[in-house]
């Protein structure tokens, strides 16, 4: 279902399309009401190839089911799920602002970084919304254990006013939801999996912790962490990480805050930050002065670092529904809140959900076991890797795998798969089959008459009526040799052996 300019549906009125992807479609849209009320929304359209896909729509409508039970500042909040012609709707809160995404690229080609205090409020920011879905509870009262499963820049939204909100549960987990990952599927950004996740193990919120972990390392860097020119190569990365400390990239970071970064980016999930809230209380603790920034902070910042983002913006400030003016940029914010980052290097994005790629050891190392986990503490922080400043530049490769698979089919029905796939054996050719009879038959003849002249030999078989005692004596029968002397009588030889009696 395609969207026009002032079309309305479902109490909605359709102003522009904001964004097209893979598998939705989304528009910017106003409610209207009474004495000139309006608010503007996000409408998300499913593509029309894909609206009679079942396991497509039970996707769909888990995200829909799990979004509008999560009521964070931290989440964006889904209004509604509506149905038009057939087709889903997804009303969702519209935020009028950039990607974190965004933010970070255009920071890096400035060789710029955020500054440590900026870094880590925003991922305060995250972690509270993030801990608030890992909190969210079905009907019955009980978790739902929801894993967001991919945390990612992309997925993290910065609004023009310095609100920080988590999107896009399309691919979460939860117990209530009707579609069910099939086993070897792997869902999410590879560059932002968690170990356990890139080998398709079980996932709890701690996956979560790992993901937010890279996204802070790469905020407090400008680079990416994980990159590699192909999507084995980076799966094999991701699966093995040795990750280096951020301050091996520049100065600025300070060393409480790195221990908690790289508890964070444990590969051992039971050495890891145990939650979100964790993971929160213990940045503020390594750097209090987060705890300062303020939302109008990070609006100066983008306001200085990406005006023109501002200015394109599909709808204006006040047609977005913010109080107050636009921050005002000043390159003043740019030398308070950022840092230099001589080796900033953040070229392109993921954006594929689901790949189908072996949960297993791959080709390109001996072993794809993790090490052990460092030690835990300051005193013994985890090594870095000598060769992870020197991975190679350029931008990390689009994954190209299927967005969406078949359900795996029923014992029944593979069981008629693999009857299906059989193949009787090739009959052999004709002049083949009678060499192979005749060979056959000359076997069993053999065999027969050797079998003959035993039994013949121990007088259990008489050959004479079968005419064979005309073809002469069988080896080891008894014969009379004349042996020219008088009296000498017949004498036994060995028939054939070369072993007869001679005179004397």
């Amino acid at each position: 279902m395609e969207l026009q300019p002032g079309q309305a549906v479902a109490g909605y009125e359709v102003v522009r399309p904001l964004k097209a992807g893979g598998m939705a479609s989304l528009y910017l849209a106003r409610r209207r009401g009474a004495a000139g009320f309006q608010r503007p929304v996000a409408i998300k359209v499913v593509h029309a190839h894909l609206a009679r896909d079942r396991k497509f729509i039970r996707m769909f409508l888990d995200e829909a089911r799990l979004a509008v039970r999560i009521d964070h500042p931290n989440v964006v909040r889904v209004e509604e799920l509506a149905e038009v012609q057939g087709t889903y709707l997804m009303v969702m809160e519209y935020v009028h602002g950039v990607a974190l995404f965004d933010l970070v690229r255009a920071l890096a080609k400035s060789a710029r970084r955020l500054s440590a205090e900026v870094a880590t409020w925003i991922a305060v920011q995250i972690a509270e919304g993030l801990h608030a879905a890992h909190e969210t509870r079905g009907d019955d009262g009980q978790l739902l254990d929801v894993v967001h499963r991919d945390v990612s820049p992309q997925n993290v939204l910065l609004s023009f006013a310095g609100h920080v909100k988590v999107i896009d549960f399309g691919i979460a987990k939860s117990r209530a939801q009707a579609e069910r990952t099939r086993v070897g599927v792997i869902r999410g950004k590879i560059g932002y999996m968690s170990p356990e996740q890139a080998n398709a193990q079980p996932l709890d919120r701690r996956s979560d912790v790992y993901a937010l972990g890279v996204v802070l390392w790469e905020m407090l860097t400008s680079r990416r962490l994980f990159r590699a020119k192909s999507e084995v190569a980076l799966l094999d990365l991701v699966r093995n990480p040795r990750v280096p400390r951020p301050g091996m990239f520049g100065g600025g970071v300070p060393e409480a805050l790195e221990d908690v970064v790289m508890r964070a980016l444990e590969p051992d999930a039971s050495q890891r930050i145990p939650t979100a809230k964790a993971f929160r209380d213990a940045l503020l603790a390594a750097v209090p002065g987060a705890a300062s920034v303020h939302s109008s902070t990070l609006a100066h910042l983008i306001s200085t670092v990406m005006p023109e983002k501002i200015a394109e913006a599909p709808v204006a400030w006040d047609e977005a529904g913010l109080s107050g003016e636009p921050a005002r940029g000043s390159t003043s914010f740019l030398a308070d809140l950022t840092m230099a980052a001589s080796e900033a290097s953040f070229p392109s994005e993921e954006s594929e959900e689901e790949l189908e790629l072996p949960p297993g050891p791959l080709p390109s190392r001996a072993s794809t076991r993790p090490p052990p986990p460092p030690p835990r503490g300051p005193s013994a922080p985890p090594p870095p890797s000598p060769a992870a400043p020197s991975r190679p530049p350029g931008p990390a490769p689009r994954n190209t795998f299927a967005e969406f698979a078949e359900p795996p089919p029923t014992p029944e029905e593979a069981a008629r798969r693999r009857a299906a796939e059989k193949e009787p054996p090739a009959p052999p050719s004709r002049v083949a089959g009678f060499f192979v009879n005749l060979f056959a038959f000359a076997i069993l003849f053999a065999a027969l008459a050797v079998a003959g002249v035993l039994l013949h030999r121990g007088g259990v078989l008489d050959l004479s009526f079968t005419g064979i005692e005309a073809l002469g004596p069988f080896p080891g029968d008894p014969v009379e040799v004349d042996m020219g002397y008088p009296d000498a009588g017949p004498v036994d030889a060995a028939f054939g052996r070369g072993d007869g009696v001679s005179p004397p």
